[in-house]
């Protein structure tokens, strides 16, 4: 495999990243091994398990004993959450591996303005600016957009030019955000092929992508493909606004070619297998998210009627994710890598139930894209059927681009005071809004009252009052939103589960470390997604050559490590 090409500061930074290695026995690793093992002062391998949609209530309600032992065992973050907005998948996948805020990462959300042209334009005649939906992104338009700052693959890479990272992820933009362009290998799937066996398969696919995933064709990592033979009970109210169109996201019910989280953890380990020399492994585990989208997250009500399947609901998801996450730690233990390796356990989003809708509830397939998005962006084609909520805004004239899911974005054309003035009063009025903000510089200001009568707790109101303006905050950069609208808890205008705002269901995310000899002392300060790649560093001894967001946190330890 030929190793990727890394960005110019990563290099250049190389001759400053120290890794002090020395010696120590490990007895378990020289027993499970058979031979000689020198356990270094710190770990030299790192495998980042991103469970796409789990929150911390998810974890509990569905009892996922392996994450639970992570966090009992190991260095879990009581107070620890999300912090930044969009808290969506194309967001925090580069969050995590950046240590960047959004505001500084080059694109904040699902909506992205390119003032800087750095973009195809598909209207050049159009001088005004052109909008973009960030996970339409393919691997060259979002490497563009980090460019500016090594990621975690680039430090790995200087620290050890020898070994190799590897990204895996069923969602190809979240492998993209996930990885980066210092990533020797990204892998996800391809669109359907035809297998003269088994149908219709999804081979995969990716950049760098190795023999032994790639198989022959139709081999065990090819997954099928399809709708509506593989959609099962997805096909009605309201799953079928965003359904399954494969196995891509779910394990489906072929042993041969189980797709979904046990294709990405298998994909995993695979490497561990053949791979003489590694050094990270970033994961992405899609099965959660699915679920808590189309029926409710938790909320759902399990498989009803007689073509009702566990499978597509939020508990078998919840139970298939946690099985992986004890998969790949087997695994490490079973090499007698365990010690070594630092693991960090952790997820992109939670899950908000959507007791209070504003979307059009419509039967038919993939309709959600319709109530997220409204615009004509460059990258996609003209979502032009909003939610009757929305009607007001879209009467303007005036919207660019907008994202609605558990908060509203909008991209506004024209971006004068004036125009700002009116599409932030519409806004105000809109069902279920809490608060409009308008984008300053680096940071927005409230511009209408807080409706406090609208927020449903005395919890709810006291997370507002302490994280709203700090997550707005992070979205204000000139590519961001020029406003935001936050909604109460347990409130979409999208589908029936979401995340992308400022609730707690949306925040309040599992962070732990676990592996890397450390001993059980949790980390009480409020630790973000940010603080996740400087804490990375810090703990492998890699010395940071740029600027972070995020606070490196010292893990503890135990006796013999320093």
């Amino acid at each position: 495999m030929v190793r990727r090409t890394r960005p110019l500061l990563a290099v250049v930074a190389a001759a400053a990243v120290t890794v002090a290695l020395t010696a120590g026995a490990n007895p378990d690793a020289v027993a499970k091994k058979g031979h000689h093992h020198h356990q270094p002062a710190k770990p030299d391998k790192v495998v980042v398990i991103l469970v796409d949609a789990l929150s911390k209530e998810i974890v509990h309600k569905y009892h996922m004993k392996n994450v639970e032992s992570l966090m009992k065992k190991y260095v879990d973050t009581p107070r620890g959450y999300l912090g930044h907005l969009g808290s969506v998948t194309v967001v925090t996948h580069n969050v995590v591996t950046s240590g960047q805020l959004p505001k500084h990462m080059g694109w904040t959300d699902e909506g992205y303005r390119d003032v800087a042209n750095l973009l195809p334009d598909t209207t050049p005649q159009d001088s005004t600016d052109d909008f973009y939906i960030t996970s339409d992104f393919g691997s060259s338009d979002m490497f563009k957009l980090q460019s500016g700052y090594p990621k975690l693959a680039d430090y790995l890479g200087a620290a050890d030019p020898t070994a190799k990272t590897f990204t895996i992820s069923p969602k190809g933009y979240a492998g993209w955000a996930f990885g980066g362009p210092g990533s020797d290998s990204i892998i996800t799937f391809g669109s359907g092929a035809d297998c003269t066996t088994s149908g219709s398969l999804r081979p995969p696919a990716g950049i760098n992508v190795p023999s032994y995933i790639l198989g022959e064709p139709c081999s065990r990592f090819w997954v099928h493909n399809g709708y509506p033979q593989y959609a099962y009970d997805t096909t009605k109210l309201p799953a079928v606004m965003y359904p399954l169109d494969s196995d891509r996201y779910v394990t489906g019910h072929d042993a041969a070619h189980q797709g979904g989280d046990v294709w990405a953890a298998d994909a995993a380990i695979a490497i561990m297998r053949n791979e003489k020399n590694w050094n990270g492994i970033f994961v992405t585990l899609p099965g959660v998210d699915k679920a808590a989208h189309m029926w409710g997250g938790v909320a759902d009500p399990g498989p009803t009627g007689a073509d009702g399947d566990a499978m597509t609901h939020l508990k078998a998801a919840a139970a298939t994710a946690d099985a992986q996450v004890g998969k790949i730690i087997n695994e490490l233990r079973r090499q007698g890598e365990l010690d070594d390796t630092l693991v960090v356990l952790t997820a992109d989003h939670g899950s908000v139930a959507g007791k209070h809708y504003y979307g059009k509830l419509v039967a038919e397939k993939d309709y959600g894209y319709y109530n997220w998005y409204y615009g004509d962006p460059e990258n996609d084609k003209f979502y032009d059927r909003p939610q009757d909520a929305l009607l007001p805004l879209v009467n303007t004239g005036n919207i660019g681009l907008s994202y609605s899911d558990s908060m509203l974005r909008v991209w506004l054309k024209d971006q004068s005071p004036v125009k700002v003035a009116e599409a932030a009063a519409i806004m105000k009025d809109m069902p279920a809004v809490t608060a409009v903000w308008r984008r300053n510089g680096d940071h927005y200001d409230r511009v209408t009252p807080i409706r406090w009568d609208r927020m449903h707790s005395l919890g709810e109101k006291l997370w507002f009052a302490q994280h709203a303006q700090e997550l707005v905050d992070t979205e204000a950069a000139v590519y961001g939103p020029d406003l935001i609208a936050t909604l109460p808890d347990d409130t979409t205008y999208s589908i029936a589960g979401d995340h992308g705002g400022i609730q707690r269901a949306s925040q309040q995310i599992p962070i732990v470390f676990a592996g890397a000899a450390l001993s059980k002392d949790d980390i009480y300060a409020p630790v973000r997604s940010v603080d996740i790649m400087p804490t990375i560093l810090k703990a492998m001894g890699i010395t940071p050559t740029f600027p972070m967001d995020g606070v490196a946190y010292k893990l503890p330890t135990k006796p013999g490590r320093h």
